[in-house]
């Protein structure tokens, strides 16, 4: 994990924007809307679609000129939808957003600091739930915590073009991922700006990911090394005994608060 060196250029580069959505009539609007907002002009926006029946595509028609690649049929998740975003980008660095974020006028910020075209490039988010900033920077212990939310991560093309996202995870396949570019040895580095406002109510935070869970420790070891996975092995011997002491109820409580507040 990097910071931005001071040397800094001024540059424009190509940022295309993957927007993935199934029966998002609620959002979809806002998070169009900040993408026209958008005062940073070299842009893609990319819409794929999982086949919506609720609206959603009369929407989308109506933002046909803004859109320049737009895939509406069924697929088997959102991830499938995002490596079918990674298969039509063009641009130099690519970045998510889901139906129901917003994201923030300050790609000209960000692309002032996109030095390098093989790193993986992020800032942090807003939480739409409390106005809370989450982000700053990671280390490879933090993440093994807790994942770099996706609303702020900017992949190169030789990242994004290269590597899928897992199906095997309905929710976390974004901190596989993560952990597993890592593990390629490709660099991440914090800029320390916000760049979206992120719905922190939305499934990621609010389910838990089995297939995830159980895999867990397998992606560790691979990606982070033997020393991290013993650190994970001494967190879990910390937490789960403290849980068997804990009522459920409290505990699933006492989660909820966690990931609101970190």
């Amino acid at each position: 994990m990097h910071d931005v060196p001071n040397e800094m250029k001024n540059s424009t580069p190509k940022i295309s924007i993957g927007l993935v959505v199934y029966n998002g009539i609620e959002h979809i609007r806002s998070a169009l809307d900040s993408i026209v907002r958008l005062s940073y002009g070299n842009i893609e926006l990319i819409v794929v679609d999982g086949g919506s029946k609720d609206g959603t595509q009369d929407v989308l028609k109506e933002y046909a000129e803004h859109i320049s690649v737009l895939v509406s049929e069924p697929d088997k998740g959102i991830y499938d939808a995002m490596n079918k975003v990674c298969s039509l980008a063009t641009g130099d660095w690519l970045i998510f957003l889901g139906c129901d974020d917003v994201l923030l006028d300050t790609l000209g910020n960000i692309t002032r600091l996109m030095t390098d075209p093989g790193a993986v490039y992020y800032g942090d988010v807003i939480f739409r739930s409390g106005g809370k900033i989450y982000g700053g920077k990671f280390s490879k212990f933090r993440l093994l915590k807790h994942n770099i939310c996706h609303q702020a991560l900017f992949y190169p093309r030789s990242v994004y073009s290269n590597y899928s996202y897992s199906l095997d995870y309905r929710l976390q396949a974004d901190y596989a991922y993560n952990l597993s570019l890592l593990g390629l040895g490709i660099k991440f580095i914090y800029t320390g700006v916000v760049i979206s406002l992120f719905n922190d109510g939305g499934a990621s935070f609010s389910s838990d990911d089995v297939d995830f869970r159980r895999d867990r420790f397998r992606l560790i070891t691979s990606s982070l090394g033997p020393v991290y996975a013993l650190l994970e092995i001494v967190l879990m011997l910390i937490k789960y005994p403290i849980k068997l002491l804990v009522p459920t109820p409290v505990w699933k409580y006492c989660q909820s608060l966690y990931r609101k507040n970190r």
